[in-house]
């Protein structure tokens, strides 16, 4: 047997243990990945590894910093998945096919690096492919796409960057997974490769978008049981060496000497360059894995720290109660209970949204709450027409049931700045606030955004948040104003 074999034979033995792995990864890829987070709450890359590696292994999200070695990693763990899983069937889908191809060329090099001659290369057109004779084990590069995606049976997914994800194939993704038992395989190591290789779906990627596919992704990971690998530029900074003055030092207010314990990759040098290339706000959140940006974003005043309230205010303060609501069925149908105070605060302390509910169960359930009759209604001008359910007008209902309905019209811009003037005033306090326990509305002021291809002074009508925020510019719009309706042609 060949020096090659031989080393090739070694590299192909499963791991039993975390050590084994480390060992593994310094000795055939030269990778020292840190196994241990510096940032509390956060997670070492390592951990993403052996979650990946170890069988049944389960999906993941893995929320990294720009130059946090993601897709370096997802290639090591796609050649592990090669190596010592008999027949596994891998894809790799990035945000695009630059994306892809970038774990592809860590890949090749990866399986020149162990020695893995028996494997067969197919270039088709732009599809990459590699399959190991030896085991069936295969590797193939899909295109950002839900042709590409549709019909697919594999083991594990690993998408690359899901940020930049068309959100449609993203969705269809998520059913291209199966758990396998490995065929019987004629090798020295059978007894010891996993009895079965379970269906995985894995999401890497940085998270610069409050509005984006890996916030959504993000939220409903543990709601599902999803594990969140989250490390940041701290987390994989490389040892820093005694003589270096942490006092004087441009990441010291990130750092706060951590990487004086660091064991990872990314030279201090390099990160100091690039603290000093970039704003202060892509800063925080792709290299630190703080909150994302606010760019785009049309309220980026708004945050909870300073607008969510914990606590109802205190009924001696109030001065009327109001409802903003914006109609719709297949549309949710939304409706904000706002309080205004005696000193010009507007308190927003609860919300309604629901979808394919007709006009009288909608009212059914705003009057079983505990704040009373609202003393009038803002809502759209649109609403006056007839409702497509029961051929009377929404605002007609309204009026029915003794409620004072203002549906003035105006630009969406003009109920904007009313709400970014409540939200931060030219001069004085805040004078608008949410209580807590309006997780939708919350969300909608965070994540309400302007079209990222530009498109002017309208945001972004995304169908989820757009809603709500319309409720409240119907409130804001009405204040002051008597039952009138202000049709534009």
């Amino acid at each position: 047997m060949g020096h090659n074999d031989e080393f090739f034979r070694f590299a192909r033995q499963p791991l039993l243990s975390e050590d084994h792995l480390a060992y593994w990864l310094y000795r055939f890829l030269g990778l020292r990945v840190p196994r241990k987070p510096r940032c509390a709450h956060h997670v070492a890359p390592f951990t993403y590894l052996w979650r990946a590696y170890k069988e049944p292994a389960c999906d993941q999200v893995v929320w990294a910093s720009r130059g946090g070695g993601k897709t370096r990693l997802g290639a090591a763990a796609t050649l592990l998945d090669l190596l010592h899983k008999p027949n596994v069937q891998i894809r790799i889908l990035g945000g695009s096919m630059d994306q892809s191809l970038k774990m592809w060329e860590y890949l090749l090099p990866d399986l020149e690096r162990v020695g893995a001659r028996d494997l067969a290369r197919q270039v088709r057109g732009r599809t990459r492919e590699v399959v190991l004779a030896s085991s069936g084990s295969r590797v193939a590069v899909l295109p950002q796409s839900q042709r590409a995606v549709r019909g697919l049976r594999v083991q594990k997914l690993r998408c690359d960057e899901v940020e930049l994800f068309d959100h449609e194939v993203w969705h269809a993704a998520q059913l291209v997974t199966r758990t396998t038992v490995p065929r019987n395989v004629e090798d020295e190591f059978a007894g010891d490769y996993p009895e079965v290789i379970a269906g995985t779906v894995e999401a890497l990627s940085t998270h610069h978008m409050a509005w984006g596919l890996m916030q959504r992704i993000i939220e409903r990971a543990p709601s599902h049981h999803i594990p969140i690998a989250r490390w940041c530029l701290i987390d994989v900074l490389e040892n820093c060496p005694p003589e270096r003055e942490c006092g004087t030092c441009p990441l010291w207010e990130d750092c706060r000497g951590r990487a004086k314990q660091g064991d990872g990759f990314y030279r201090i040098d390099d990160a100091i360059v690039a603290k000093r290339r970039v704003s202060l706000e892509m800063w925080n959140s792709e290299m630190l894995c703080n909150k994302p940006s606010t760019t785009g974003a049309v309220f980026k005043t708004f945050s909870r720290e300073q607008h969510v309230r914990r606590h109802d205010i205190d009924a001696t303060r109030w001065k009327e109660l109001a409802w903003g609501v914006d109609f719709g069925f297949k549309d949710p149908f939304i409706c904000l209970w706002v309080v205004t105070t005696g000193d010009g605060e507007f308190h927003v302390v609860d919300e309604y949204v629901r979808r394919e509910r007709v006009m009288h169960e909608n009212l059914g359930e705003l009057e079983s709450r505990q704040w009373g009759r609202a003393r009038w209604i803002g809502c759209d001008p649109a609403g006056s027409g007839p409702n497509d359910q029961t051929a009377q007008s929404n605002v007609e209902l309204f009026r029915k049931r003794g409620y004072r309905v203002r549906t003035c019209g105006s630009r969406i811009v003009d109920g904007i700045e009313q709400i970014r003037a409540a939200l931060r005033p030219a001069a004085g306090p805040p004078r608008l606030f949410v209580h807590r326990r309006c997780e939708a509305l919350i969300k909608a002021l965070e994540c309400y955004h302007y079209p990222a291809s530009g498109g002017g002074e309208k945001p972004e009508k995304d169908g989820e948040h757009d809603h709500l925020i319309d409720a409240l510019r119907y409130f804001f719009v009405n204040r002051g104003r008597g039952e009138v309706v202000v049709r534009r042609y």
